[in-house]
C-alpha cells in the first residue's frame, strides 16, 4: 500500500514540475485527449493565496513522499503523525474537488494534466484511508480535543474573516465600483474562507469519527453540518455568478438580478457562519431538525429581504 502511495506522491511531483516548467519556459503545456489546458493553467484560478497551484502540488506531494518513504522502512510513526497526514491527503482531495469544479461549471475547460492531478490527488487518500482504517477510530479518538479546539477556532476565523469581507465590501462600493485591486483583495479572503471552510469539514469528519454513534444522532451536528453544506453551495455561487462581475456593479440604478444576488448572498455567507460558529458554543439542542431548518430559512428569507430594502432606499 505504502509503495503505491509513494508512486502516485512522485507521480504528483512530476506532474506539478512539468505544468510549471512549462509555464516558466513559456512553452505551450500539450494536453492529451483533445483537452485544453493552456487557458486553464493561466486563468485567474491557476492561484491558490496567491501561490501557484502547481508550487502547491510540489510542496504537497513532496511532503507525502517523504511521509510515507519514512514510514516504508521504519513501519512505526507516531500517531499524531498519522493524524496529520490523513488530514493533509483528505484536505488535498477536498481542494482537488474544487478545482475540478471550477474547471467544469466556471472556466467550462478541462485541463487534462490537471485531471490527472486531481486523480493522484484522489488516489492517495483513498490508499491513506486503506492504509490507516484501522487505527483512525482510535486516532480520531485520541486527538478528539484537538479537532474539536480547531473546528471551534476556524469556524471563528471564518467568521471573522466574512466580517471583515462584508465591511470592506461596502466600503470599497463608497464610490459607486470596484476597481480590480479592490477586486483582487476580495479573491484573495475568498481563497483563505475556502480555506478555513476545509479545515472545518476535515475537523468535523475526524470529531465524527470519534464517536459515530453519537454524533449520528446528534441533531445538533446533523444541523451545523447542514448549514457549513449550505455555506459551501452559496460560495459556490458566489465564485460562478457574483465575483466575476463584481467590478460590473452598477449603483447608479436600481439593482438589478446580479447585484440582488451579490447583497443575498453576503446576506446568507455572513448569517450562516455566525450560525455555524453559535452552535459550537450550544451543548445541546432539543429541537427537531426539521424545525430547526424551517426555522434558519425562513430567518434567511427575512434578512435578506430586509437587506435588499436597506440597499435599495438607501444607496449603500
Amino acid at each position: 500500500m505504502e509503495i503505491l502511495i509513494i508512486i502516485f506522491s512522485l507521480l504528483g511531483v512530476f506532474i506539478s514540475w512539468y505544468i510549471d516548467f512549462h509555464k516558466k519556459t513559456n512553452k505551450k503545456l500539450v494536453c492529451p485527449l483533445r483537452a485544453e489546458c493552456e487557458p486553464v493553467i493561466h486563468s485567474p484560478y491557476s492561484k491558490f493565496l496567491g501561490i501557484k497551484l502547481e508550487q502547491l502540488g510540489i510542496f504537497y506531494y513532496s511532503l507525502v513522499y517523504i511521509f510515507y518513504f519514512s514510514y516504508l522502512f521504519s513501519k512505526h510513526t507516531l500517531p499524531i503523525f498519522e493524524f496529520i497526514f490523513f488530514n493533509f491527503s483528505l484536505l488535498a482531495f477536498l481542494f482537488s474537488i474544487y478545482l475540478t469544479f471550477i474547471q467544469i461549471f466556471k472556466l467550462k475547460k478541462l485541463c487534462s494534466w490537471c485531471l490527472m492531478s486531481a486523480f493522484t490527488s484522489f488516489m492517495i487518500f483513498f490508499l491513506s484511508y486503506l492504509n490507516f482504517r484501522d487505527s483512525l477510530v482510535f486516532i480520531s479518538q485520541l486527538f478528539k480535543d484537538i479537532s474539536i479546539f480547531s473546528h471551534a477556532l476556524f469556524s471563528g476565523i471564518g467568521l471573522g474573516i466574512v466580517i471583515v469581507v462584508d465591511y470592506l465590501f461596502f466600503r470599497f462600493l463608497k464610490d459607486r465600483k470596484i476597481d480590480e485591486k479592490e477586486k483582487e483583495v476580495l479573491d484573495y479572503l475568498s481563497d483563505f474562507i475556502w480555506l478555513i471552510l476545509g479545515l472545518i469539514v476535515v475537523t468535523g469528519f475526524f470529531i465524527y469519527l470519534s464517536d459515530m454513534e453519537k454524533y449520528h444522532n446528534s441533531v445538533k451536528f446533523q444541523f451545523k453540518m447542514l448549514v457549513v453544506g449550505i455555506i459551501i453551495l452559496n460560495g459556490f455561487l458566489l465564485n460562478l455568478f457574483v465575483s466575476p462581475k463584481l467590478i460590473d456593479l452598477d449603483l447608479e440604478n436600481l439593482p438589478s438580478l446580479k447585484e440582488k444576488l451579490a447583497i443575498a448572498s453576503g446576506i446568507i455567507s455572513i448569517s450562516s457562519w455566525f450560525l455555524s460558529f453559535t452552535l459550537g458554543r450550544i451543548k445541546y439542542i432539543s429541537y427537531a431538525l426539521s424545525s430547526l431548518l424551517f426555522t434558519y430559512f425562513v430567518i434567511l428569507l427575512i434578512f435578506i429581504l430586509i437587506g435588499l430594502f436597506i440597499f435599495r432606499k438607501y444607496r449603500i
